[in-house]
C-alpha cells in the first residue's frame, strides 16, 4: 500500500513538473493568440446565439441556458490567459492595455462579474423565467462592457480600439 501510494505522489509530482515546464514554454505571443480566439470563440460559439434568440417573440431558453453556461466555462478558461508580461509591450498585436495589470483588482472583478452575469443568465434560462432572462441578458452586455466597450472595433477600459 505505501509503494502504491509512493508511487502515485511521484507520479503526480512528475506530471505537475512536465506542465509547469510546458506553461513556462509557452510565449506571450502564443498566450496573446490563445486569448484571442478564446474570446472570438466565445462570441461566435455562445453570445452570437443567445443574442439572435433574444431577438425574436420567444427567447429559446434551452438554447439560452445551454450557450449561457458554455460561455461561462470558457471564460473561467480565459480568465487564466491574462498573465503578466503578456502586454503590447512584449506581444505588440494583444489589444490588452496596460490597464489589465496596473489596474488589477479592478480587471479581476470586472471579469468575475462577467462570469456571475453569464451564470446568472444561464440559471434564470434553466428555471424558465424569460423576463428574467430579458433583464439578465442586458446585464451580461453590460458586464461585456466593464473591460471593452462592444464590438470588435470599441477600445474600452482595458481594450485598444482594433487597428
Amino acid at each position: 500500500m505505501i509503494r502504491i501510494v509512493s508511487a502515485l505522489a511521484l507520479g503526480t509530482a512528475l506530471l505537475l513538473s512536465a506542465i509547469a515546464v510546458a506553461l513556462a514554454q509557452t510565449t506571450p505571443a502564443q498566450i496573446v493568440k490563445e486569448r484571442q480566439e478564446g474570446m472570438e470563440h466565445n462570441w461566435t460559439e455562445y453570445f452570437r446565439d443567445i443574442s439572435g434568440t433574444m431577438k425574436t417573440a420567444s427567447p429559446d431558453l434551452a438554447l439560452i441556458a445551454t450557450k449561457a453556461a458554455g460561455a461561462s466555462e470558457n471564460l473561467k478558461k480565459l480568465e487564466q490567459l491574462f498573465p503578466p508580461g503578456t502586454g503590447r509591450d512584449v506581444a505588440p498585436k494583444t489589444r490588452a492595455k496596460p490597464e489589465v495589470w496596473t489596474n488589477r483588482a479592478e480587471f479581476d472583478a470586472a471579469f468575475k462579474n462577467l462570469i456571475d452575469a453569464t451564470n446568472t443568465l444561464a440559471d434564470a434560462a434553466k428555471k424558465g423565467d424569460v423576463e428574467k432572462v430579458k433583464v439578465q441578458w442586458q446585464a451580461t452586455a453590460k458586464a461585456c462592457g466593464g473591460c471593452h466597450g462592444g464590438p470588435k472595433k470599441s477600445g474600452g477600459k482595458f481594450r485598444f480600439e482594433e487597428e
